[in-house]
């Protein structure tokens, strides 16, 4: 590492500047500090920083403008952009403009003094400038969603937008696996190619081949001319196989052939096609569970799955349902007024398990922009479902746990109580919390709402160390 190296951090909050400041000095680095993009470009050209910690919401300008602008005069230069409110086109537009990393908020200071620390040890070859292309132009996919969960999806669709390897997007039905395929191909070299998406759950077995792989005429029967399949309408862009687990075996065979070969064979013939083709898959099955019910193979399986990328279910992600609801509804109104979802509708949202995911949440709201006919969404414009759901509560095997511990301990010369219990409820709650983040500690930290440091005084006191990854 270099000796007493430098940061910048370019950010509005004079809190997180000082925060950044005071803890990296100690730590025997340098800091400048910029609140303004003005500051943060001139001071970046006076300092020469090793490691810059930019902001995308600055007073004065967007973050990743200043971004783009530090990338004309240093291809190199390590930033790490930091934000609490990233979107798909923002992360995407980070990633394409070759950010080491992206932080978000709020911040833990350790995390990124490793980030920091990791810059100067590893740094990364900064590869030739691409033309960029504008964000939210017509047909852009919108993707809402500001949720922890909702960030890493973000950050990974991103970074394995700039390669051509092969994509599967994993996660419950209804929860948009085709929107982040479409983000995928929008945000690649590919966009201005075509993007063709089959369903291969909706297609008969007799079929698929055919419609993938075309067909020449007298192949079969009805075959009275020749026909290209879906790999070649793809040549050039993308190809994206939904519900790619309900490819039958036989095809499976062929489908492994042309990704690894690029070329296909029409029906009824065996001249070679060449296609150059990316593919995304989608399934909301369990591809390692059909590998071993000898359903699905596992040499297409790993084909396909060069990057997996899981998508959580709506109810994982809580803190996006009511702008998500906000969203459909300004997209289903039929007329220019756009009405408010009233606090009551809201707190019924947000309770809603919402077994049908992001699917099921705008088929509710389009119910309810027909019903409601007033200023706003109200309880009653809701669907049954909705208004007649329990909110969940605690786990009734959580508190039968704690009332066999209350009586295993309550005698009558037992010392006081409620310390034990408090510390038996602490160690629940942190273990679901782990078993729900896997055992990530800084994901657990977020979730239960309390500093990392504390986590980990907690884990250390519980002796729960076991379960927890390493860091």
């Amino acid at each position: 590492m270099a000796k007493n190296p430098t940061a910048l951090v370019v950010d509005d909050e004079e809190s997180i500047r000082f925060a950044f400041q005071r803890f990296f000095e100690g730590r025997n680095w340098r800091v400048a500090t910029a609140a303004t993009a003005a500051e943060g470009l001139a001071a970046f050209n006076r300092d020469r920083p090793q490691v810059v910690f930019l902001d995308i919401r600055l007073g004065d300008s967007n973050g990743l403008d200043v971004l783009e602008a530090i990338r004309r005069q240093d291809e190199r230069a390590a930033v790490i952009v930091i934000t609490a409110y990233g979107s798909m086109d923002a992360v995407a537009r980070a990633v394409r403009n070759r950010a080491y990393d992206i932080l978000i908020k709020p911040l833990d200071l350790e995390d990124a003094f490793k980030l920091a620390c990791q810059c100067l040890e590893k740094p990364r070859p900064a590869p030739p400038l691409k033309d960029e292309f504008s964000i939210g132009e017509k047909g852009s996919p919108v993707v809402v969603g500001s949720s922890p969960r909702m960030q890493e999806v973000y950050k990974r669709i991103g970074k394995v937008a700039q390669s051509d390897c092969s994509v599967l997007i994993a996660g419950q039905t209804g929860t948009g696996k085709d929107l982040f395929a479409c983000a995928i191909h929008w945000h690649s070299d590919r966009r201005d190619k075509p993007f063709i998406a089959v369903n291969c759950g909706a297609l008969p077995e007799s079929l698929i081949e055919s419609e993938l792989f075309g067909y020449v005429r007298g192949a079969f029967t009805g075959a009275d001319s020749d026909r290209p399949g879906r790999f070649e309408a793809a040549d050039g862009g993308t190809l994206f196989l939904d519900e790619v687990g309900e490819v039958p075996l036989n095809a499976q065979v062929k489908l492994l052939r042309a990704i690894d070969t690029k070329t296909i064979e029409r029906l009824g013939s065996v001249k070679p096609i060449n296609v150059d083709v990316r593919i995304i898959a989608a399934t909301n099955r369990d591809l390692q569970k059909a590998i071993a019910e000898g359903q699905f193979r596992q040499d297409l399986y790993y084909r396909l799955a060069v990057v997996q990328i899981e998508l959580p279910a709506l109810g994982e992600r809580k803190e996006d349902i009511v702008p998500l609801a906000r969203h459909f509804l300004a997209e289903l109104s039929r007329e220019s007024r756009i009405p408010e979802i009233s606090l009551a509708a809201q707190e019924m949202l947000a309770n809603y398990q919402w077994p049908g995911n992001v699917r099921e949440l705008r088929n509710a709201i389009e119910h309810a922009a027909i019903a409601c006919r007033g200023p706003a969404v109200m309880p009653e414009h809701l669907p049954d479902a909705v208004r007649h759901a329990r909110p969940a509560g605690p786990d009734a095997h959580d508190l039968a746990a704690l009332d066999a511990f209350v009586d295993s301990v309550w005698t009558a010369d037992a010392p006081p109580l409620y310390p034990p219990a408090e510390q038996h409820l602490q160690r629940a709650m942190i273990r679901r919390a782990m078993a729900q983040c896997d055992g990530n500690q800084t994901k657990v930290a977020q979730l239960l709402g309390m500093h990392r440091n504390t986590l980990r005084q907690k884990i250390a006191e519980l002796g729960l160390e076991s379960e927890c990854k390493e860091e």
